[in-house]
Order: C-alpha cells, then structure tokens, then sequence
C-alpha cells in the first residue's frame, strides 16, 4: 500500500487523515470581482428570474478557493428590485446589513414594522431573527450590497421563516429606531431586540469623512469609520462589523495583517490593494476579499478621493479571546 491507497482506502470510510487537513475544505483565495460581471449578471437576472420564482433577485459571489461560499464565516451579494416589486418577508436566525448602490426616496425595508428608506449610500440592519421585507415603489430599478453571517452561523443550525404575507404592516414612524435609540432616549420604551434594527444615512456619514480628512487617521486604513451598535456602540452587530473608509488621492496605508476576513466593495475611486504576492487592482464598483492572517495595504492611484465600504468577521474572533493583529513594519 502506498499513501494514495491509504488515503483512498480512508475516504470510503469516511475517514481521513491530518496530512491531507486543508484538502477538504478548502481555502480561501484573495480575489476580486469585477462590477462589470456583477451587474450584468443582474441585470441579465432581472429580465429572466421573477421575484416569484426566487423571492431575493440576488448575484452571490463565490471564491475560486473554496467549494462553496465566499468565505468561511462572512459572505456578500448583490440583490436587485425592479418597480413595483416585492421581496417577501421572512426572518432568519443569521443578520444581515445592506449597503444601497442605487436607491430611491420611494424604496424602503420593512425591518419589524419599521420603514428604512433606501437612497445611495444609505446603510441599514436586519439584525438575526427580525421579519424583514423590501419595496420598491420608484420608476426604476434599486439594487444594494447583502452582507450576511450566514456562513458563521451554518455551524449550528440555519433557522427561517416565512411571513404570513408578502409584506408585513408598516406599524411604526419611518426611521423610528434611530430616532428612539439615538442620543437622546425615551425612559419608558423597551428595548425588544438586543439589536434593533437601524439605518446610519449616507448624508451623514459623508459628513464625517470630509471632516477627517485633514486629520492623519488610521496609518492602516486611513480615514475608517466603523458603523456601531445604536444601544452599546460596539461592533455593528455581534457577529461582525462595518466601515467606510476614505483614501486620499496617492495616498498609500502601511502594510499588516489579522487573523479576521475582511470583504470590501469600491463605493467610490480606484486603486490597488496588495495581498501577499497578489495585487488587486479596483474601480468603482468591484468587490474583493482579504483573507486572514494576509498581509496587505492600500493605495488610492487616482486624482480624487477613493471610498471603501468593508465588512469584517473580527467581532467574533474578539469576542471569543482569539483576535490578533500585526505590522509588517
């Protein structure tokens, strides 16, 4: 017998042995994928797939390294609806956060009886088990980014459930949970959810780049802002967390890494982010991942101010005593 045999003889037992660890489940590849693909594949999806059909219209994207998924714990898509349209209401035991590439004043998400407008930019919660619907009541299409911890939270059991209709009854003002759970809160109201729903808008968090951008910021990430907790002002939810970052025209971070996935998505601008030996050159747009323990830095090579939005796993790694970071300087 020789290794092959032995390693065959095992895998029909369902066996296998700690030389072959990484084969089975794969690993995960720095990589980027360009909008160009993405949005016509949405929109080659808009013309073929009803929303009946699917009830989410969404691209998920799926990296080369692995057999499914985008990465290990975290996982992005892009998902679109047409005027008039529906996604129905359901809830599910994973959160998820959308990040609007087009929106409208007359698209929103029903986020447990709460309306949350949807415009350029915008960022919003649907934190785990809450019922959650989108509308679209423009004259044109809206699609945004899906972040989910679907992955993460496949290693116990994934829990869903459908609405009893389409779309549940908007029962509270638009926006309220912001409004309630904001600086100034009302003595008397519960807090029904750990994590209410939220939505940070865009008008707002501009505000807070250009204000930052004389100072000297992160010597990593530049001017990052991180969206945190409307109750603890921790991570943007329990599992995970989200940021926008500005990069100034030339401007190039120092290089480290940390033991945490990050996906990000060029909202604006364009650049290069080496990973290791690979160098992921982005647009407006595109979308790729830095995988753990990667060193890596960025670098904004046009004449105007470049923007990342990212999502990150750290959160958890933190929460568990495992995180780690470190220079490469």
């Amino acid at each position: 017998m020789n290794l092959n045999d032995l390693d065959k003889w095992l895998a029909q037992r369902n066996l296998g042995g700690h030389w072959n660890r990484h084969s089975d489940q794969g690993v995960i590849r720095p990589f980027l994928w360009p909008w160009r693909d993405i949005y016509q594949g949405l929109m080659w999806a808009n013309e073929l797939v009803p929303m009946e059909k699917t009830g989410r219209r969404t691209i998920t994207l799926k990296n080369p390294g692995l057999k499914s998924g985008m990465t290990q714990t975290i996982h992005m898509s892009v998902q679109c609806v047409l005027p008039g349209e529906v996604a129905s209401a359901h809830r599910h035991n994973f959160s998820a956060i959308r990040f609007i590439l087009k929106g409208s004043a007359k698209a929103y998400t029903t986020v447990e009886g709460e309306s949350l407008p949807m415009q350029e930019g915008d960022f919003l919660t649907t934190p785990n088990w809450t019922w959650h619907d989108h509308y679209n009541g423009a004259d044109e299409p809206v699609y945004w980014l899906d972040g989910l911890d679907v992955r993460l939270t496949g290693i116990g059991a994934r829990l869903y459930e459908e609405y009893s209709r389409d779309q549940q009854p908007i029962e509270r003002p638009q926006n309220y949970s912001a409004k309630v759970f904001s600086h100034v809160r009302p003595t008397w109201i519960p807090l029904e959810h750990p994590t209410p729903p939220f939505l940070y808008p865009w008008a707002e968090t501009m505000a807070t780049l250009e204000s930052l951008k004389q100072s000297e910021g992160d010597p990593y990430d530049s001017i990052l802002l991180r969206y945190t907790h409307p109750v603890h002002r921790g991570p943007t939810l329990p599992t995970f967390s989200c940021g926008v970052q500005l990069l100034r025209p030339g401007e190039k971070t120092r290089t480290h890494r940390h033991n945490s996935t990050t996906i990000y998505q060029v909202f604006r601008g364009a650049g290069t982010t080496p990973v290791e030996k690979e160098s992921l050159e982005w647009s407006q747009g595109d979308i790729f991942v830095v995988p753990a323990w990667h060193w890596h830095s960025h670098e904004n090579r046009s004449d105007s101010d470049s923007i990342l939005f990212s999502m990150t796993d750290a959160p958890t790694f933190s929460a568990l005593g495992l995180y780690r970071e470190e220079s490469a300087d």
